[in-house]
């Protein structure tokens, strides 16, 4: 009656599993219904019991409970009969002789953490057991079966968090987060653009969005602006993958946006104490921020998953952004445009598994000059691939200031939402400023922006080195 699926082991003395304490467990339901209460709470899936009996006893009582009917030893006959199971069993006698092996109320929590342990080991067994084979296989591809083999353990990891019994105070703090979105109106992840949060109600879980432009239109800094104003803005979990940046240019354009001073003083060391003050200020938020940041230079998709998937079973991942998905290494031989369309689906899936959006940039080819006087379409995207074939947002970014050069477009901005698998699409109004390389929202006149640079720190307008300790 032992179930066959745990290969690898010659005896059954071997696999990890506790018959008797089964037995007691089953007595104990049969006993006093009541335990069938926290039994539901803890035994999630068809793996906890080992013997197929045992299994089947439980999967009668579960149909006796849901349908709200007494257990004891006559409906639970009963109900084994109509799923023509009761012989497979072992009968009546053998559901009596469980009623005599029963544990007190008491033990009954231990048997249920003792049972779960040894279901766990089974999975990891077989598991494990499925990695050797399919590694063993010389026509396996390494990369499918060490995808297969992380989303194998991670799903063994996480089934072990649900339907647990929780303190209230775990509850408390999700639902004043649910509250204040609602309030908002959002649903999802906010970006910090008035106009683009109400028209998605916030990034929403699942979703795959690319973020598309010309070079120079910006597209890395409305991703920054996004991902900043989620983490520090709302206290929103952040993987950054940074494949054109370094880490530290990252954060030195962070803190310019956060600060709101113009980076190129920065880098010449010539900024003014109201400007370093501003700085300083803006270190405490940044460092509070759950915003996660990977630099490497040669990442695949493989490697992002993995990472996604580590940070995601820490609790700590609720947008990840990739910088840009035609930098990634594509590890084929095939062309890089089919190449992009394979990256782009697997983070659809990554997406769906891990129930967060996904933010992944792209690069419009600019063949010539004129063509920055066309507004971008998706079929500029098909070039590099399949790429909006499986997202279900398309932004593209534009600035109209790259086409006219005029002073009253220097900080204009449009977001055009090109795909909208969910809703419509639309062209959404925002503000950017260059020398912050931050996007804000649209704003009336550009009076209404900080582009005065005036020295006034009382030194006679000389730059200041001193950081306050930073």
């Amino acid at each position: 009656m032992s179930k066959q699926n745990t290969s690898g082991f010659s005896s059954e003395r071997q696999i990890p599993a506790d018959i008797e304490a089964e037995r007691s467990l089953l007595g104990a339901i049969l006993q006093d219904p009541e335990v069938m209460g926290s039994a539901v709470m803890t035994i999630t899936d068809d793996d906890f019991f080992y013997l197929e009996r045992h299994q089947l006893i439980w999967n009668a009582l579960c149909n006796l409970n849901n349908s709200l009917t007494q257990i004891d030893l006559a409906t639970i006959s009963a109900e084994l009969t109509k799923m023509d199971k009761l012989d497979i069993v072992g009968g009546r006698e053998y559901i009596f002789d469980l009623m005599d092996a029963v544990a007190s109320a008491a033990y009954v929590p231990w048997l249920l953490e003792h049972l779960r342990s040894k279901a766990v080991l089974r999975k990891l067994i077989r598991t494990s057991s499925s990695i050797i084979e399919k590694s063993m296989d010389p026509s396996s591809d390494p990369d499918d079966v060490l995808q297969d083999a992380e989303r194998g353990i991670f799903a063994i990891a996480d089934n072990q968090t649900k339907n647990t019994v929780q303190s209230l105070d775990n509850f408390v703090t999700p639902l004043l987060e649910r509250l204040n979105n609602r309030r908002d109106g959002l649903t999802g992840v906010p970006t910090g653009i008035t106009e683009l949060d109400e028209f998605t109600n916030g990034l929403q879980k699942s979703d795959l969005i690319i973020l598309a432009a010309r070079p120079d239109m910006g597209k890395t800094s409305l991703a920054m602006t996004v991902a900043a104003n989620a983490a520090i803005k709302y206290g929103k979990n952040v993987l950054f993958f940074s494949l054109e940046m370094d880490g530290v240019q990252f954060a030195q354009r962070l803190l310019c946006s956060q600060a709101q001073i113009d980076q190129s003083r920065l880098s010449k060391g010539r900024l003014n104490s109201d400007e370093i003050k501003k700085l300083c200020a803006s270190v405490p938020p940044i460092n509070q921020a759950p915003i996660f940041v990977d630099d490497s230079a040669d990442l695949s998709i493989e490697d992002i998953m993995s990472k996604a998937r580590q940070l995601k079973r820490k609790g700590r991942l609720d947008l990840l952004v990739i910088d840009n998905l035609q930098l990634m290494n594509a590890d084929t031989k095939e062309c890089r445009a089919v190449a992009n369309g394979e990256i782009v689906r697997k983070l659809k899936q990554l997406a769906k598994e891990l129930q967060i959006p996904i933010i992944a940039l792209a690069l419009l080819s600019s063949k010539d000059y004129d063509q920055y006087r066309d507004r971008p379409q998706l079929s500029d995207l098909r070039e590099a691939g399949s790429i909006e074939i499986f997202a279900d947002m398309v932004w593209f970014v534009e600035r109209p200031f790259m086409q006219t050069y005029r002073d009253e477009d220097r900080y204009k901005a449009t977001l055009i939402v090109a795909k909208n698998r969910n809703g419509s699409v639309k062209d959404i109004d925002m503000s950017f400023v260059p020398e912050f390389t931050t996007f804000y929202d649209a704003i009336d006149s550009q009076d209404e922006v900080d582009g005065d640079y005036q020295y006034d720190d009382g030194n006679g307008g000389e730059p200041s080195t001193d950081f306050g300790g930073y």
